[in-house]
């Protein structure tokens, strides 16, 4: 009698396949036969838990998003809450190879959501889940009085959020010039320098 197949931790190997595939050849190497290769099985076996390129697309991202809030969960406990902004923002910023690569997740996320409802749907959950955390940090920021009162902070997030979107493809799609890490820094604390000067 053969051993029972665990499917909750085979949906997380194909889950993690597709997202080695997409950091590796980004979205358009998303294919049914390419995870399932990257996986170490056949595709016949991928597609009994995936039956499309869009539902290992949300898998994959998902997994990306539990892998980078772990991080921002601790950054958020990080005093004072400028101070965790700062290290919330570097686990989203584009600084490393690591992080390019996450990028590339989402740049593939931004393509499919016009074409598919339900990766709009993920997505625009992710986004908010984002803008929330951000919110939630200028909140106790604006209450320890770094920053100022005539700032709200849910507007204050959704620029930074946009801020980040405009690194994020700037660096990945090469436009713009150059963006180092030194740079992208640079822009987080220009906007920082605003938000504290404002009101």
């Amino acid at each position: 009698m053969g051993r029972s197949v665990d499917h909750d931790e085979r949906r997380e190997i194909f889950a993690a396949a597709a997202l080695r595939v997409i950091m590796r050849e980004g979205i358009a190497g998303l294919t049914v036969r390419a995870v399932a290769a990257e996986a170490g099985f056949t595709t016949g076996a991928l597609t009994h838990y995936f039956h499309s390129k869009d539902q290992l697309l949300i898998e994959a991202s998902e997994l990306s998003a539990r892998l980078v809030r772990d991080q921002m969960v601790k950054a958020e406990q990080v005093s004072p809450a400028l101070e965790a902004v700062r290290k919330v923002v570097s686990f989203a910023l584009p600084l490393t190879a690591e992080r390019r690569n996450y990028w590339k997740v989402w740049i593939g996320y931004w393509e499919r959501s016009s074409l598919d409802a339900e990766v709009n749907r993920v997505m625009r959950l992710r986004y908010d889940e984002w803008r929330e955390r951000l919110t939630r940090l200028l909140v106790r920021a604006k209450a320890e009085g770094d920053v100022g009162e005539g700032v709200d902070p849910g507007r204050a997030a959704q620029d930074l959020v946009l801020l980040i979107d405009g690194i994020g493809v700037a660096v990945l799609l090469g436009v713009g010039g150059r963006i180092p890490p030194a740079r992208q820094k640079a822009l987080f604390d220009l906007w920082l320098d605003t938000v504290r000067e404002r009101g």
